[in-house]
């Protein structure tokens, strides 16, 4: 496959995941407080954020492969004790933070699960609401870091 190719598969995994991120966090939620008496509102969140999660973890896997394709590529070995190799060690642990955080989110706090019977939708805990809206504008924060960095490194 042509190196182009691996590239540009690789910037629109990256496109959809911080995309998708960005509109759920300033877009989506912010809608669905405006409507918090209408429980239906929060049900929609909820199912986007099923829908999102399933593709941002396929974005995930997406850029770690053609990532590592990437570095691979890039005759790794010669160029890694250079600026270059260092400031791609940054864009790593930036990435590496990144999905542990998204990790967190996803799969402990999960806001995305199904309210108990008890509960609706709307009276979810302030507390497991506000940690989830905490780490995601953090997952964000990490991912344009990562473009940032991403961008100084091709001019390298």
């Amino acid at each position: 496959m042509p190196d182009y190719l691996i590239t540009w598969i690789h910037l629109a995994a990256a496109i959809t995941l911080i995309g998708g991120l960005i509109y759920s966090q300033f877009v989506l939620a912010p809608a669905a407080r405006d409507t918090a008496t209408d429980s239906r509102s929060w049900e929609v969140v909820r199912l986007a954020g099923r829908r999102f999660r399933t593709i941002s973890w396929v974005s995930l896997i997406i850029l770690i492969l053609t990532g590592a394709y990437q570095m691979l590529n890039e005759s790794g070995a010669a160029r890694i004790e250079t600026t270059w190799g260092v400031v791609l060690m940054l864009k790593l642990l930036l990435f590496v933070i990144a999905f542990g955080l998204l990790l967190i989110h996803d799969f402990i706090i999960d806001p995305y699960a199904l309210p108990s019977k008890d509960t609706s939708p709307a009276s979810a805990s302030p507390t497991v609401s506000a940690r989830a809206d905490t780490l995601q504008k953090a997952v964000i924060a990490m991912t344009l870091a990562v473009l940032l960095v991403a961008s100084y490194l091709s001019q390298i």
